[in-house]
């Protein structure tokens, strides 16, 4: 460890001599947006929160600078990151031409070999290629062909719950069934290994994707220290990781291929596969389509079973909001009926609670960071070419001017006094991402919560865990602490307790 980091030391000390005369170089006509006080050479490079809930550090420094936006820089690095709606509209929607490229990352992109895959391509034609195979299969306003699978999915999962005491894996294996259907038009009785390799997969990202996690991505030189070297474990754990992503990508993909073409389940590779022509360069297509479905894969799988899961925690330890939902689908459905998608409109508190959930729990508190691809200036204050622009969605929705009481669960704050979803509450579906970069696999996501939410608040109460003496114990639920990309609860008890003898019975 110490030959690496006798290594890393001098690697550093060369970029920061050269990034500390580029942005001595750059103090020209407009200051930089307020933030902590640069040092000679190293700039902000310990002022970066790399512990904890990040976001909350860089909600702290807005207020502390009473700026929107705020300004860090190390190693090269400009970091902005927005802490308004307004900075985020005006910038990464307004000014999206610009504002829409994504950060190389040595880690993720080139060791991980993750760099050709949507989510990490740079706005370019590339990207706009992947993005439209998604849109041709998936069309946002198109849903209504996955209700089927989600309604058959959906009920399995009801008799599931009830049964076990680990539904986090319950949801999991529920939108990863799911997915691979989407996408590759592989079916349950088909799915082991990749259901496996899958999770490996998004969890290694959920890894590298942490800030401050490896040295690489601050020194990219370290990329060329070899595997066997002392301290080199994150060049094993790549090799590794890359190896999950290569055999997760080309098996799925395979797996599609082989199934006849004019017969296969549609799918986003399968429709995909369809419109390669004799004019394609097929290798080409080939990889555009591997890349833009694992994309679709990884990420639908992550945010859709964090969002469930952080919505069940928030109904465990709010059964007040439990009892409204419970009227309203009485109401509406009578005792003992499932929802499906036709009762979406009628279930309008329903759909409340989705909203307050994205709000008092952002899936990504901080959105993963756009590029900016020139110079530019907003509010007299200089953004260098180059930088990392980050909305802190954390910020948006706890803003207590918009949102009051922003600690409180409170689906009711969406509702206005019709009893309808209040148009001119600001929609937190905005966690979903911002302008060109917004998640293509929006629709779908919010469809299978919708259905998930309301067909297990029409069957369960959620309730806690008995204790020695057979009551109610004190419901407890915990945030991840390790830094990440996703907001997420740690693993938490409770029970799925069956409405009326009726539903107990269908179950």
């Amino acid at each position: 460890m110490a030959s690496l980091e006798v290594t890393a030391l001098f690697a550093l000390c060369l970029l920061s001599v050269f990034y500390f005369a580029r942005w001595k170089s750059s103090q020209a006509r407009y200051p930089f947006p307020p933030g902590p006080k640069k040092l000679p050479i190293v700039e902000n490079l310990f002022d970066i929160p790399s512990k904890g809930q990040i976001w909350l550090d860089y909600s702290e420094m807005s207020r502390r600078y009473g700026s929107d936006i705020i300004h860090l820089s190390a190693l090269g690095n400009s970091i902005v990151v927005l802490n308004t709606a307004k900075a985020v509209s005006d910038l990464l929607e307004k000014r999206s031409l610009i504002y829409s490229s994504r950060p190389y990352s040595t880690m993720i992109g080139e060791l991980m070999g993750w760099k050709n895959t949507l989510f990490f391509l740079p706005y370019g034609e590339a990207w706009k290629s992947q993005r439209k195979i998604f849109h041709q299969a998936i069309p946002p306003g198109d849903m209504a062909r996955f209700h089927s699978k989600l309604l058959k999915g959906t009920r399995n999962l009801l008799r599931v719950i009830a049964r076990t005491d680990d539904v986090l894996n319950d949801f999991q294996s529920w939108v990863s069934v799911f997915i691979l259907d989407v996408v590759y038009g592989i079916q349950e009785e088909d799915a082991g290994d990749f259901l496996l390799l899958g999770s490996e997969a998004i969890e290694s990202l959920g890894v590298a994707g942490t800030p401050g996690a490896f040295y690489v991505e601050q020194i990219p030189l370290l990329k060329y220290v070899p595997d066997w070297f002392p301290g080199a474990d994150f060049k094993r754990k790549a090799n590794k990781w890359n190896d999950i992503r290569k055999r997760i990508t080309e098996g799925t993909f395979e797996a599609t291929k082989e199934q006849e073409l004019a017969t296969a389940t549609p799918s986003i590779v399968s429709v995909a596969l369809q419109r390669i022509d004799a004019s394609d360069d097929v290798l080409q297509r080939e990889g555009d389509i591997k890349s833009a479905s694992m994309a679709a894969y990884a990420g639908a799988s992550d945010t859709t079973v964090v969002a469930l899961a952080n919505l069940i925690a928030a109904l465990l330890l709010n059964p007040d909001v439990q009892a409204i939902a419970h009227r309203e689908l009485d109401k509406v459905l009578g005792l003992g009926k499932l929802p499906d998608f036709s009762d979406e409109p009628s279930l309008p508190y329903i759909t409340a609670i989705i909203m307050e959930s994205f709000r008092h729990q952002p899936l990504a508190p901080l959105a993963f960071p756009h590029l900016v691809t020139q110079d530019d200036v907003y509010e007299g204050y200089h953004i260098p070419k180059g930088s990392y622009i980050i909305g802190n969605t954390w910020s948006i929705f706890h803003n207590e001017d918009e949102f009051p009481d922003p600690g409180r669960f409170n689906p009711s704050r969406f509702i206005d006094r019709f009893g309808k979803i209040d148009p001119n509450i600001r929609d937190p579906t905005f966690v979903f991402g911002f302008g060109r970069r917004i998640c293509p696999g929006k629709h779908l996501a919010l469809a299978s919560l919708f259905i998930a939410t309301a067909s297990i608040l029409a069957c369960y109460k959620i309730e806690p865990e008995l204790d020695e003496h057979g009551e109610l114990a004190e419901p407890k639920v915990q945030r991840d602490p390790a830094p990440s990309l996703i907001n997420k609860p740690l693993p938490f008890k409770c029970r799925f307790v069956p409405r009326s003898k009726e539903i107990d019975a269908f179950l």
